[in-house]
């Protein structure tokens, strides 16, 4: 039997079979409703740039992306890490462009930078990411100007999402470009969505993460930054567990922060997990 289709299939029933007893309802509880639900204005001229280091990163902005494409707006996404020369991202740059291709994505474009592995992660030690940040910052600068987006989408600039220092440096050098350049009248982008998450549901979703309490010693922060804006995504959940679906190599981290929803539990998962919370930046 081939190996991959015998890996695949595994994980398929692992997925299909595994119940872990997850409380739904008190999941839903920690949704916090009082956040004010986005409203922005969005046409067929609307461009749409996600800003995101790693292959399956853009899972936690489905729900906006497709409800900004829904409202006729062209989506780009770049993802700044695996280099494709490289064997080992073979597989990882094929579950990325399944995911685009869910999306609706227009043009996936990967930049193929060096990505840490996670001990190097959990020890600080990104030399690449802390030395080359000048050449990190063209790129993303560099794709800003050749597509002219009105909205980008990154991690938060606090802690990158659940702790993440590559998530964090991508997102501050994004802020950056875009505060550097508002006032140039040549310059398109209106706003930077960043993906949030309330206190409770941030608390229940990563309290437990090892990389979350390190990154908030490390930068001294109190965590995510608090939500300006939510949007539900029920209308869109399918096509955000199905881009989950995408990324197999990823499972077992997928499961842990309840991004992929188990077989039997699609209907409970999707109610649980119905909104997307951002920090807006203008």
């Amino acid at each position: 039997m081939n190996c991959k289709f015998y890996i695949w299939t595994t994980l398929i029933l692992l997925v299909g079979c595994n119940t872990n007893n997850t409380d739904y309802e008190k999941i839903a509880s920690y949704q916090d409703n009082s956040v004010i639900p986005l409203e922005t204005s969005v046409d067929e001229n609307t461009r749409v740039l996600l800003i995101f280091p790693h292959a399956d990163d853009e899972i936690t902005c489905v729900g906006l992306a497709s409800y900004l494409k829904e409202k006729g707006a062209t989506i780009h996404l770049l993802t700044l890490g695996h280099n494709p020369e490289t064997e080992i991202n073979e597989t990882r740059i094929e579950e990325l462009q399944c995911a685009a291709t869910k999306i609706g994505v227009e043009k996936l474009e990967i930049a193929g930078l060096a990505i840490n592995k996670w001990d190097d992660i959990m020890q600080d030690n990104i030399t690449f990411w802390y030395e080359h940040q000048d050449s990190i910052k063209t790129i993303i600068k560099n794709k800003i100007i050749a597509y002219k987006p009105h909205i980008l989408i990154t991690y938060d600039t606090e802690i990158g999402g659940y702790g993440h220092p590559e998530h964090r440096i991508s997102a501050q050098l994004t802020k950056d470009i875009f505060i550097e350049n508002k006032q140039d009248s040549t310059f398109t982008t209106e706003r930077i969505y960043q993906f949030t998450l309330p206190d409770k549901l941030e608390t229940f979703m990563l309290s437990n993460i090892p990389a979350y309490e390190y990154s908030m010693k490390l930068t001294g922060s109190n965590g995510l930054p608090k939500p300006d804006v939510a949007i539900d995504i029920v209308k869109y959940w399918k096509i955000k567990n199905e881009v989950a679906l995408c990324h197999k190599s990823q499972f077992r981290t997928l499961h842990k922060f309840h991004m992929v929803a188990n077989q039997n539990e699609l209907k409970a998962h999707s109610k649980a997990f119905n909104k997307e919370y951002y920090t807006v930046i203008e």
